[in-house]
């Protein structure tokens, strides 16, 4: 009976450490990222952010990122974005999700800083896939 009880313990904070991991990740960034709102997530964005997508890469301003994310999003048409996990580190944080396209599914990496108590996008990657 005790074994049952420590598996219990056991398993409901292993629960409780995915719970929290899935829900420190603003819900606006995965909203904004599964309905492909590119003004919202340029709202995140740090002044300069380094930037990779299919097709493009390098360090964009806020307005040029805004406008590359708009197009990916317009080609791929998001349907669904999932986190897969996420970590912290000093005042860094990252995020790796799935976002499924209307025809593709991509590998997401966000990495994240607190500036000045705000949190801001300071890479983006979206990557192909492959199943």
């Amino acid at each position: 009976q005790l074994l049952h009880l420590t598996i219990i313990i056991l398993l409901l904070s292993v629960e409780n450490e995915i719970h929290s991991q899935t829900t420190s990740f603003p819900q606006t960034l995965i909203r904004a990222t599964r309905d492909g709102d590119a003004s919202t997530l340029a709202g995140y964005f740090n002044e300069n952010i380094e930037m990779v997508l299919p097709g493009k890469s390098g360090v964009y301003s806020r307005n040029q990122a805004e406008m590359v994310v708009r197009d990916f999003f317009g080609t791929t048409e998001p349907q669904e974005f999932t986190i897969i996990h996420e970590g912290t580190r000093e005042n860094a944080s990252f995020v790796i999700g799935s976002l499924r396209g209307k025809t593709e599914t991509f590998r997401v990496y966000f990495l994240t800083k607190n500036n000045d108590k705000k949190l801001v996008i300071h890479q983006l990657r979206i990557e192909k896939q492959d199943d």
